[in-house]
């Protein structure tokens, strides 16, 4: 963390970029970040993909790059809650740049337990629950909170906690939560803006999936799987398919849940899967994908029915060793 605060010092210019199909804890990390450096009197533009309209209670979209990224000018750029570089998107091409320029630097924040270390500069932390979380200790060194940090980064830690719900929140994650509302934030607005609201075609589309549902393994794993015909259908799209996965998860009984999506470019195919205890990071790894042991995922070619058939069958594999690594010993 110190060699991080001291490029933030030393530089003018940042560029703050996330994953693809940015989610609440990368779009909360990053806009919480650009603002204290915008309080810090750099230059700073985030570059995301676009995002729901849920996320807009976020604060720090003015600061949101419109435009051809060939007029950005930066000397350092700043990767979030991104894992793997292939992640990175439209803006991966802004990375790659930074990284033959010997004048410009890479940093790279994140708590995927698959994140390898592609930047210069590297914190990964896969204990933490939120790259929001890391970096509200980093802007814990450079500025006092204000509310419009304070609600970026709270909405960040709020949607990969699952609302404080995941196993991974931690005693460490209340006290900052608890920071981050003595400033005045709207803490219960933004939960349930997050975590409960949904548009009209959101609930008919999990109808669908629910409809479309299944078990294996005894019950065990629960899944279910969407096409984009079906989405038409519906009038609806992939932006009404948030919290499908949690739902399926909160089946009594289930070990795994997983939910697979057509996405708008055929033959690509979204895999999103949740765990109590199996390693779903290690069977999103095997199909090219990655994340954390309790939730990961993928995108890969095929479709819906051929790719729940190969991640079934991984998960019951997975499922055996899970078994097996814990039974207890005589």
């Amino acid at each position: 963390m110190e060699d991080i605060l001291q490029v933030i010092a030393q530089n003018e210019k940042f560029i703050i970029i996330g994953h693809t199909g940015p989610d609440g804890d990368a779009i909360g990390s990053c806009f919480g970040l650009a603002l204290t450096l915008e309080k810090l009197g750099k230059q700073v533009r985030v570059v995301l993909e676009a995002y729901p309209a849920k996320y807009y209670i976020i604060p720090g979209r003015r600061l949101l790059h419109v435009g051809a990224h060939s007029k950005l000018e930066y000397d350092v750029i700043f990767a979030l809650d991104c894992a793997d570089i292939q992640r990175l998107g439209n803006a991966k091409h802004l990375f790659d740049k930074a990284t033959i320029d010997h004048t410009k630097t890479t940093v790279c924040i994140d708590h995927h337990e698959t994140n390898v270390g592609y930047a210069k500069y590297n914190l990964i932390e896969p204990q933490t629950p939120s790259t929001s979380e890391m970096v509200f200790r980093i802007i814990d060194r450079l500025v006092a909170l204000d509310m419009d940090i304070a609600t970026a980064i709270y909405a960040g830690i709020v949607s990969d906690t699952g609302g404080f719900r995941y196993k991974g929140t931690t005693h460490t994650t209340m006290k900052i939560a608890a920071r981050l509302m003595d400033t005045g934030i709207p803490f219960t607005d933004i939960c349930n803006e997050l975590m409960y609201k949904h548009r009209f075609s959101a609930g008919k589309a999990l109808g669908r999936v629910l409809e479309n549902s299944g078990q294996s393994a005894n019950g065990r794993i629960v899944y279910s799987f969407i096409t984009r015909e079906m989405l038409a259908e519906l009038i609806a799209d992939t932006s009404d398919l948030d919290g499908v996965v949690e739902y399926l998860m909160g089946t009594r009984g289930a070990d795994v849940a997983v939910f697979v999506y057509e996405k708008a470019s055929p033959p690509l195919v979204k895999i999103s899967m949740r765990s109590n205890g199996p390693n779903v990071g290690r069977v999103a790894q095997q199909m090219g994908g990655g994340g954390h042991c309790l939730a990961a995922g993928c995108t890969v070619e095929g479709s819906c029915e051929e790719i729940l058939v190969q991640v079934i069958t991984l998960l019951e594999e997975e499922l055996q060793n899970y078994d097996t690594a814990n039974q207890p010993q005589t």
